[in-house]
């Protein structure tokens, strides 16, 4: 199989796309089912028990990226498939933990959920970077978390609604039914052939990077790197809060929904994502396709703008809202998380690789993630969690901009500066 891989690009993009989505959908069955839950009659130190349980699962993420910093930028192509196997068969057996150790302890477990799974993406990553089909790859990697994310709080709902199951077990037996998945999925992308000699020319190779490395890079591109890092910082935060509060928000808006509309409306976010950002493989020039990535970027935070102030004079319903704020968020979010370091590195000519970047950005993005639901509980602070999360909006959407408009300055000097030596 992995010979006519080789010969056939057609082949390639399209097994290896599949791959990489099925794997990553497949791990959000291990992650999300607790998004699913609303646990609104349970408490904890005078707090939200779902609150802790999602601060609990995203310290656990973030311990991962504070690993991953390191552990993904000199990750080996030895044994990964049963590395990214057993990280996922960790993240299931800590779900089945929580649903037999009795409340309100149980909490404790999620953190060992989220601890291996902060870890998938850059495997995951390091299977498809680096190749010249690599912004096809990356685009349907990352809409994966956009489609499994409401196929996953769907399915969670319906265990809870129509099956009776209760919330604590509904989380390890959404992960059972997708485990299979996962096997299948991985064992697909071990398929994948190394990248070519025509890839490296188009791409640059992608290579281990050492800590010296590491931060040499990191201070050749300092004023970029930073503003863009906080631009991810706040959108992680905006979409972080949506994604585990979707429930909640969509309760607070007091309109009728069923189980189905989180799969419908993600699903659709995701298809409509992908269609613009996959049109990027046909822009060759890694340095203009490094500015319109800062151009899609602010389109996606202006969309953002303009449908929350839409709804807010009633313009739009909240179904067309909710459709058209996930566009532009996800246009914005995905086309950072999975295109913007492989353009930098290819635009800049970087020696080294994206999990480096990726896991210094979301370990500083889901600790702002941390910080909001701390403070909001330690404060006591009592959030309409839609008029919440219109404000965030606003305040995401207007940092994103300036921080893009900042980051592309930055980065367009410097490669007149590269290009002039």
């Amino acid at each position: 199989m992995r010979k006519y891989l080789q010969q056939s690009s057609s082949a390639f993009v399209i097994w290896t796309a599949l791959a990489a989505f099925l794997t990553y959908s497949a791990m959000y069955a291990f992650r999300k089912p607790l998004s699913a839950g609303t646990f609104s009659e349970y408490e904890m130190w005078g707090m939200s028990y779902k609150v802790i349980l999602v601060i609990t699962q995203v310290f656990g993420y973030l311990t991962a990226k504070f690993i991953g910093i390191k552990v993904i930028a000199e990750l080996s192509k030895k044994n990964r498939v049963w590395l990214l196997i057993g990280l996922i068969a960790i993240a299931e057996f800590a779900l089945l933990l929580f649903a037999i150790t009795p409340y309100p302890y149980g909490f404790l477990w999620i953190f060992f959920n989220g601890l291996p799974l902060g870890l998938i993406w850059g495997i995951v990553f390091s299977y498809i970077e680096g190749r010249k089909f690599t912004d096809v790859l990356a685009t349907f990697l990352s809409v994966s978390f956009i489609i499994s994310s409401g196929v996953v709080k769907t399915i969670g709902r319906l265990l809870v609604e129509n099956w009776g199951v209760s919330e604590f077990w509904m989380p390890v037996l959404v992960g059972a039914l997708f485990f299979p998945l996962i096997c299948i999925a991985a064992s697909m992308l071990e398929m994948a052939p190394e990248p070519s000699e025509e890839d490296k020319k188009a791409r640059t190779e992608r290579l281990p990077m050492k800590a010296a490395e590491r931060r040499a890079l990191f201070n050749t591109f300092a004023l970029g790197l930073t503003a863009i890092l906080f631009v991810n910082f706040v959108m992680t935060i905006g979409r972080d809060i949506k994604d585990n509060f979707l429930v909640e928000i969509w309760q607070s808006l007091n309109v009728d929904i069923t189980p189905s509309i989180f799969a419908k409306i993600e699903t659709l976010v995701g298809i409509i994502v992908l269609a613009l950002l996959a049109l990027l493989v046909f822009v060759k020039n890694n340095a203009k396709a490094f500015q319109i990535l800062h151009i899609n970027m602010l389109v996606g935070f202006l969309l953002v703008i303009a449908s929350t102030y839409l709804f807010q004079i009633e313009v739009l319903g909240a179904w067309w809202w909710m459709l058209f704020h996930g566009i532009g968020l996800y246009l914005s979010y995905i086309a950072f998380q999975s295109l913007y370091f492989e353009r930098f590195i290819a635009a800049l000519r970087v020696n080294g690789n994206v999990g480096f970047l990726i896991y210094l950005s979301d370990f500083i993005g889901y600790l702002g993630s941390c910080l909001i639901l701390i403070i909001k509980e330690v404060w006591g602070i009592q959030v309409d969690w839609s008029a919440f999360f219109i404000y965030l909006t606003y305040v995401v959407s207007v940092v994103g901009i300036v921080g893009v408009i900042v980051a592309q300055i930055s980065f367009n000097n410097k490669e007149k500066l590269i290009i002039k030596h």
